[in-house]
């Protein structure tokens, strides 16, 4: 197949964002509640806007208490974005919301997004990241012990609003990592209000500054509007929005540059071809021709071509930037041409160590779902290692490619499978254990635990694998007295859900715990610094399980402690902390 592109980006039109000797124009809407309306927050980021020589132009609805999901059927919120002309819109849920209505948090942002982008597609969505309470929700504690703690709730709460941020690929003002630095930081600056929930005007001043900084792109340090704070606290937190929120500006910015490209893969199916954009942006339609007639809207086409040849396929779509709005186009001639591929099994039944082949090419190419598989060759063996159904195969005849069906038959099973318990997160501690349908397991097993498809030879045959860190980890489970004598279980890879301790927010480190892991004593390295001081021993919710008076002359006894994630905290108001693993 040969393939030629190019790219053409016209820009169409500008909106709104004025540009004159560096100083900046921005029209926002801000969506959310008591958490927005409290000090009155827009007015406020105006206002330090305005003292660094830039024009806040904003609306606002901000009912007490609302969710995002409220927003979508509110017609005050509805007529505002209908309004039209908005860069930035705003989108801040329930403070609990994240939490305790997880699913409904991201359904409602998703929502809210759409109805955004149809009336402002030029828009960008910015999550207001908020705060957990001063001492954790007390009320909701029994039921979900992650709100117990201000550290448990407000980690979770930050989690929520960057997976939301990742998943709306959109901008994040991270308020509450600014308020965290500030509490651990400089614990004299009040940032609640008396109900423990609500902002002070040094909580409403940080936010204002946190905003100004992701709106505007600028220094906070250019702000001299110190609201009703001091000046020397004013400064304060105008430093930490520059440290968390300008020096970082990227972390904070799931968007993508506006750019057209075509993709395309071979169909699951005889005679088709599957066109794909790569548009990156905001994108609001889409216009195909692929080279025999046929016209397409669709951010993709599966196409089957009547007859075998080279055909001149396009693609024009409009893509979004704070600039405005642009016009891509790409185009690329694909060759086509087409035999018929099939999957087939070895056995009448299939057992997780099968195999799966394919007919007689030139060569192949085995995919899980839309995965390629490192299997470049007929035969698919012990095909369970990469995933339960959904295989197919690429195979290339005189020059000709074709994809199969997706082969989705489940394998025979025997009974067996695999649960976890935890936060699938690096750095957090879950348990994952084999279980069988029919209750316990029957003692015939021979249990084998991988990481990263390597075994894990210390652990074999245990039913319970306690893990601290990222990687692929599967069980499998042979009885030689199973009609299907090996049972696979599910994979599971932890990802990294960001930012967890204070300790991130770009400290060196000053002691090192060692061994790490450790399991009845751990010493304390200071390098060649004596030290004495008074030592805080947190379990991986935030709690404090033990406190002592350590030096580093000392070995700290650490046997009653059971096995898991625990953090030191040198200090009663330090934000250095440091993690050990004890088994």
């Amino acid at each position: 197949m040969r393939n030629i592109s190019f790219i053409r980006i016209t820009v169409v039109f500008i909106l709104f964002s004025e540009i004159i000797i560096g100083q900046i124009t921005r029209r926002v809407l801000f969506l959310g509640n008591s958490y927005t309306s409290v000090n009155n927050l827009p007015q406020l980021i105006s206002d330090v806007a305005l003292s660094a020589g830039d024009t806040l132009m904003f609306d606002s609805n901000t009912p007490g208490g609302y969710q995002l999901l409220d927003h979508n059927t509110d017609s005050v919120t509805r007529s505002k974005i209908m309004a039209g002309g908005w860069q930035y819109v705003v989108m801040q849920g329930q403070s609990q919301e994240p939490v305790l209505e997880h699913n409904r948090f991201l359904s409602g942002g998703k929502d809210l997004e759409n109805i955004i982008k149809q009336y402002n597609p030029c828009a960008v969505p910015l999550t207001y990241m908020t705060w957990g309470r001063k001492n954790g929700d007390s009320a909701n504690c029994m039921y979900y012990p992650l709100v117990c703690t201000y550290d448990g709730m407000d980690t979770t709460i930050r989690r929520a609003y960057m997976y939301l941020s990742k998943n709306l690929n959109c901008e994040v003002s991270p308020v509450s990592t600014v308020w965290r630095y500030l509490r651990y930081n400089f614990p004299q600056i009040e940032l609640y209000q008396s109900d423990e929930s609500h902002p002070s005007a040094a909580g409403s001043y940080a936010a204002a500054c946190c905003f100004y900084t992701a709106i505007f792109k600028k220094d906070p340090s250019l702000i001299t509007n110190n609201f009703s704070l001091t000046q020397s606290e004013a400064a304060i937190i105008r430093n930490a929005a520059k440290l968390i929120v300008y020096d970082s500006l990227s972390f904070y910015d799931f968007k993508k540059p506006p750019l057209a490209q075509i993709g395309t893969q071979v169909g699951a199916g005889y005679n088709e071809l599957n066109f794909y954009s790569r548009a990156q942006g905001i994108n609001q339609n889409y216009l195909w021709d692929l080279g025999d007639g046929t016209i397409d809207s669709l951010g993709y086409s599966y196409h089957g071509y009547l007859s075998d040849g080279s055909y001149y396929v396009t693609l024009t779509t409009n893509t979004c930037d704070l600039q405005g709005l642009h016009t891509s186009f790409t185009d690329t001639i694909v060759q086509f041409c087409s035999h018929d591929p099939s999957v087939f099994t070895e056995n009448p039944w299939l057992c997780y160590n099968d195999t799966l082949y394919t007919s007689v090419a030139d060569s192949y190419q085995w995919f899980a779902y839309d995965d390629s598989l490192p299997e470049t060759g007929q035969f698919l063996p012990d095909y369970r290692r990469y995933a339960v159904s959904g295989f197919s195969v690429v195979t290339t005849l005189n020059g000709c490619s074709e994809r199969s069906r997706s082969y989705s038959e489940a394998p025979l099973w025997t009974g067996y499978y695999f649960d976890a318990i935890g936060d699938p997160c690096d750095g957090d501690t879950v348990v994952f254990s084999v279980l069988h349908i029919n209750g316990s397991l029957t003692g015939t097993e021979n249990i084998l635990w991988y990481k990263n498809d390597t075994l894990l030879q210390s652990i074999t045959n245990e039913d319970t694998l306690l893990i601290y860190s990222s990687g692929k980890y599967e069980c499998r489970v042979i009885n030689p007295l199973s009609e299907c004598p090996v049972d696979t279980t599910s994979q599971v890879l932890f990802y990294d859900c960001g930012l967890i301790s204070v300790n991130e927010i770009n400290h060196d480190p000053e002691y090192r715990l060692y061994p790490n892991p450790a399991t009845t004593f751990v010493k304390i390295d200071s390098g060649n610094q004596p030290f004495s001081d008074h030592l805080d021993i947190l379990n991986f919710t935030g709690a404090i399980v033990k406190t002592i008076e350590c030096s580093n002359d000392i070995p700290l006894d650490i046997s009653e402690l059971s096995e898991g994630i625990y953090f030191f905290r040198f200090g009663k108001n330090s934000t250095k902390v440091y993690k050990l693993i004890v088994q």
